[in-house]
């Protein structure tokens, strides 16, 4: 009986690369978005769709800390980091609602350029996450987690431009709160990425 309340380590593993898998493909949805714009209505509820997805992923993940005696990591570390992935796609997931919401005419100006530094830094997360199961590449994850830091000093770089091109060659006001809420949402799903790579280099040094 006790036997079976302990855990497969890779449940939790499997978990994790389902649930960063669900992450970046709604990222890669969002990004379809940008890209068709005029079908947006569509997209934002495919985007929902992943987020729901990564929420019952979160779920299992949550379901099965409570359900075993013996974890990969530290409990508060695996529920940190189910946490950060979660915020993430609530946040796609948000800026895709709100352009659809607003029914802006075009995009904004630097979207694509902030999706990108997005996306680039999940997909070296999501390369972290598949390795997690063999700690012996920690130096490799080390790499990443550097990344993924400086990809976030250039979302900063990126969103301060930005927000000082949006008030520089001002629009209508509306216009303009509506721009600065995408640009601010996506960079905060940037800044949560950089929170994910420092749980994972928690994780490194206590057990790599």
């Amino acid at each position: 009986m006790f036997k079976k309340l302990l855990p497969k380590e890779d449940r939790f593993f499997s978990l994790f690369r389902e649930h960063a898998n669900t992450i970046a493909e709604g990222i890669d949805l969002f990004e379809s978005l940008l890209t068709n714009y005029s079908e947006r209505e569509e997209l934002t509820i495919r985007i929902k769709e992943a987020e729901h997805r990564a929420d019952q992923i979160a779920h299992e993940i949550f379901g099965l800390l409570n359900t075993v005696f013996v974890t990969p990591f530290d409990r508060e570390d695996i529920q940190s980091f189910a946490n950060h992935m979660d915020d993430i796609i609530d946040l796609v997931e948000k800026a895709g609602n709100r352009m659809n919401i607003y029914d802006m005419p075009s995009l904004p100006d630097h979207v694509r350029e902030v999706t990108d530094i997005l996306k680039k830094a999940f997909s070296e997360l999501l390369t972290a996450v598949g390795m997690l199961s063999d700690l012996k590449r920690k130096d490799e994850i080390l790499k990443i987690c550097i990344n993924v830091n400086s990809l976030e000093n250039e979302g900063d770089v990126v969103l301060r431009r930005a927000l000082r091109d949006l008030f520089d060659n001002p629009v209508d006001p509306f216009s303009l709160i509506k721009q600065k809420e995408i640009y601010e949402l996506l960079e905060s799903a940037i800044d949560r990425c950089e929170d994910l790579a420092h749980v994972i280099e928690t994780i490194l040094v206590k057990y790599a």
